[in-house]
């Protein structure tokens, strides 16, 4: 007698099926709910679903299922992810446990490799509080801060039709190398096409923002079909696909726009340096593990959630008054910037001789004043716009 086996179509809440044969493609365990742990797993038909292991089961099915491999499973259960389950367009997810059938199946062409969900940019909208993935051609990172001073780091990405993609990659999944390594991306040699999975679309103050979540992966040079056009297209012409021309906006234009039309967006300006300034210090000391401040304990720092440092890291903590022929706003200046302003790091200008090093300005950076700088999306040197304490920074 023929074995009966379910595809991952036929599932439904409630009514499992019979056998499942997939293959694991994607592991993440989420940064709020520790106790659960989702596999993505896709069957022969191109189809996926979640698979979830939590609780007194987490251990063994994290023991038992491993990445790229082939599983025949049965004895499962079904069920309705909430909000915070759904990563993909799929109602119902699979349920496994000490008391379900898990048995390694060989290696087969017949199931993929690989499953995503791409969209392009123009889709974007419709795909409001989803997480669908993105394909585009690697430009360049942005070292960025949230209002709280957490950092996060902004993947600027690029089709084949010029059009800049711009993600939130949140520490849930930059610090966790199976999903992102930033030196692998930085040191690839040539053209890099990047793949994110699983990003959130998210409608805030009328703008569409992108970010990451504890399902999202980054993968550079991912071997699917979609990656080959990408990579001929900027064979053919390098500079058509990394390069677009953005017009400037003055000062004056800046300052007459409202609140709402402020708000997490991107101006390209051409303006002047005249002050570099700071409200209380020049500098920020952060914890190397978590990234928030430390506080000073002798000769040490203290991290109130990692415990004492000897080897913190020292981030820039600067404004500027920035002014063009129409008119003249502050802006928060990023510690990326300023490294290239100064030619140099913060602790490479602290006098730890000097009590009150943090409270007065190197010269290095007083003789920055009024130099001429281009900031914006074409040129490497990216400020953070602030006005009306909003940060101007379109995702």
């Amino acid at each position: 007698m023929t074995e009966e086996f379910t595809t991952i179509a036929e599932l439904g809440y409630g009514a499992p099926g019979t056998k499942l044969e997939l293959r694991i493609v994607r592991t993440w365990t989420p940064q709020v709910r520790t106790y659960e742990t989702w596999f993505l797993a896709v069957d022969k038909h191109g189809d996926a679903i979640q698979i979830l292991g939590q609780n007194k089961d987490q251990g063994y099915i994290q023991s038992v299922l491993n990445l790229s491999k082939c599983y025949t499973i049965s004895k499962y259960a079904c069920g309705e992810p909430d909000a915070f389950q759904k990563w993909i367009d799929n109602d119902v997810y699979v349920v496994v446990g000490m008391a379900s059938s898990i048995s390694a199946l060989s290696d087969t062409s017949t199931i993929p490799r690989n499953w995503f969900h791409f969209v392009t940019k123009k889709q974007i909208p419709n795909f409001i509080n989803r997480s669908p993935d993105f394909l585009a051609m690697f430009v360049k990172f942005r070292d960025c801060f949230k209002k709280n001073s957490e950092p996060f780091t902004l993947i600027i990405l690029r089709n084949n039709f010029g059009e800049e993609i711009a993600i939130s990659l949140w520490r849930e999944c930059t610090d966790v190398s199976d999903k992102f390594d930033r030196i692998a991306i930085q040191n690839e040699a040539g053209p890099t096409v990047i793949a994110v999975t699983n990003v959130k679309v998210s409608s805030v103050a009328g703008s569409l923002m992108l970010g990451s979540t504890s399902a999202t992966h980054v993968y550079v040079n991912p071997r699917i079909a979609e990656t080959i056009p990408l990579l001929d297209s900027y064979a053919i012409n390098p500079t058509s696909s990394m390069t677009i021309s953005v017009p400037l906006t003055s000062l004056f234009d800046i300052n007459k726009k409202s609140r709402a039309e402020l708000l997490e967006k991107t101006f390209t300006v051409k303006a002047s340096i005249a002050d570099l300034t700071f409200i209380d210090t020049w500098y920020h000391v952060l914890c190397p593990k978590c990234k928030k401040t430390t506080w000073k304990q002798g000769n040490s720092w203290f991290c109130t959630s990692d415990g004492v440092t000897n080897n913190p890291i020292y981030v820039y903590k600067l404004s500027a008054t920035i002014t063009d022929p129409t008119d003249s706003m502050n802006v928060i200046v990023s510690d990326n910037v300023m490294q290239k302003l100064t030619n140099t790091t913060t602790d490479k200008l602290i006098d730890d001789t000097e009590t009150n090093n943090i409270r007065r300005l190197p010269s290095v950076i007083n003789d920055k004043k009024d130099l001429s700088k281009k900031s914006g999306h074409r040129n490497d040197e990216d400020i953070k716009y602030k006005q009306h304490s909003i940060h101007i920074n379109r995702h």
